[in-house]
């Protein structure tokens, strides 16, 4: 049942119909590979004058479907094979990714393409088949060489998907490095833009960084453009473990191409996506994702502002859209369609009473890792003392939402907090260690999209 608006709420009705009781957190049918929902932070607004800030939580998720058909794979294995990689990194990652071989199916494709101070195509893509030994023998062989041309090897791994490409299959670049990109481009806008072309033609990039030594802001950026994952993995003894978490849920994915889009009316004014940087201009606003998997669930936040002229007169602010593919990549954009509604009460505390104190908090913690974005950039710059002065800001952000938040919301601030206390000890010594950055932007990251 989908909510039918009417010209004018009661303060009562607005609480029922926003608060997520009975109509914000309706799903699909039950058929269904994708549930979603959506609320407001504050469903009840004061009729007070000025304006009235107002944030809407986007939920997705997949369904577990107990007979899920397994999209095939064509994946390309891109090896930093670097000087930097010799011994242990190395070793490790060759039995990582010949473990992933053992788990793909006969019909999935395999490629395999290494870069030092050039890159090269070591097995070109084909189906898995009965080429196992071969692929196993030609890992086994991998040796150290010179500099890291990281964008080399990305864009022949993404030209290595192109033979078997097909919306039918999940066509992915797995990419392993432990350093700085040092031949050909190498900006972490150079290398962005080549995730977003490789996103348009329906590819992506998993970037996994090994150590202390890698440019976690290229490899995330790299990620975040084509809507892929990111690992931090400080021992290497655990790669084998991030190869299996990745290969498993490409194998659970309900489905694709997700573009979710938002419409507010005259009145409504949409300002920025928690935790994505820029403001918005227009009233009509989409996000895309690359895929959700089974169990898996993706959130947004919109704030909006609710104009001095529209208080107490609009209460939809907001019309959204959610289109996608199944998993399988069939033809057919399945989409729903839903309102968001919110109410006014003359009664300021019935208004503070009807306040979803999780999304509050949720919200904080998503502004949080923008965040820490710009205090990462202060650092980055040597200005410590900024970013010593923006993490602490932050400190007192969360720990004022905190209090009021449900028990699962606060255990997520109170580590967010202690991580950014560690910073903030760190800076104090006018420094951040590359162990300390990573794991912090990593985490920005993971929150950012969904994959905490």
């Amino acid at each position: 049942m989908e909510i039918i608006p009417t010209p004018t709420l009661s303060a009562l009705a607005a609480l029922v119909l926003a608060s997520g009781s009975l109509t914000s957190s309706q799903l699909f049918a039950a058929e269904s590979p994708v549930a979603w929902r959506s609320s407001v932070d504050r469903p009840l607004l004061d009729e007070g004058t000025g304006e009235k800030r107002v944030v809407i939580k986007i939920e997705l998720e997949g369904r577990t479907e107990k007979q899920l058909k397994r999209t095939p794979l064509n994946l390309a294995v891109v090896l930093d094979c670097s000087g930097s990689m010799s011994g242990a990194k190395l070793e490790k990652a060759k039995q990582a990714a010949s473990l992933l071989v053992d788990q793909l199916d006969a019909e999935d494709i395999f490629s395999l393409v290494v870069y030092d101070t050039g890159a090269q195509v070591l097995l070109p893509a084909a189906p898995v088949g009965e080429r196992r030994s071969e692929i196993r023998s030609v890992i086994s062989r991998l040796d150290t060489g010179g500099s890291t041309a990281l964008y080399a090897g990305v864009e022949l791994g993404g030209r290595e998907l192109d033979e078997f490409f097909a919306r039918e299959r999940i066509n992915r670049v797995l990419l392993l490095s432990d350093g700085i990109a040092n031949i050909g481009p190498s900006s972490n806008e150079e290398i962005a833009r080549l995730g977003s072309r490789l996103a348009k033609l329906g590819r992506s990039v998993t970037t996994i960084g090994l150590g202390d030594d890698y440019n976690e802001t290229l490899m995330i950026a790299l990620a975040e453009a084509s809507d892929a994952n990111n690992y931090y993995v400080a021992d290497v003894e655990t790669l084998p473990d991030v190869f299996a978490k990745e290969l498993g849920e490409l194998k659970q994915i309900v489905a694709r191409e997700i573009v979710i889009k938002i419409q507010c009316p005259e009145g409504v004014r949409p300002i920025r996506f928690l935790g994505r940087p820029g403001s918005l201009s227009s009233q009509e606003e989409s996000v895309a994702f690359a895929a959700i998997s089974s169990d898996q669930t993706r959130e947004l936040y919109l704030e909006c502002l609710v104009e001095p002229a529209a208080v107490g007169k609009v209460t939809e602010i907001a019309t959204l859209a959610l289109q996608y593919r199944s998993g399988d990549g069939a033809a057919e954009i399945k989409e729903s369609r839903k309102t968001v509604v919110i109410g006014y009460t003359a009664d300021q505390s019935l208004a503070r009473k009807s306040e979803d104190h999780a999304i509050i908090a949720e919200s904080a913690i998503w502004a949080n890792a923008e965040d820490t974005e710009r205090s990462l950039s202060l650092a980055d710059q040597g200005d410590y003392a900024a970013s010593r002065a923006k993490v602490f800001e932050q400190i007192g952000k969360l720990n004022m939402v905190a209090p009021a938040a449900p028990a699962a919301q606060q255990a997520i601030i109170a580590e967010e907090v202690e991580m950014l206390k560690q910073t903030l000890q760190e800076l104090e010594g006018d420094q951040l260690s590359k162990a300390q950055r990573k794991a912090v932007s990593n985490n920005s990251f993971g929150t950012r999209n969904s994959k905490r």
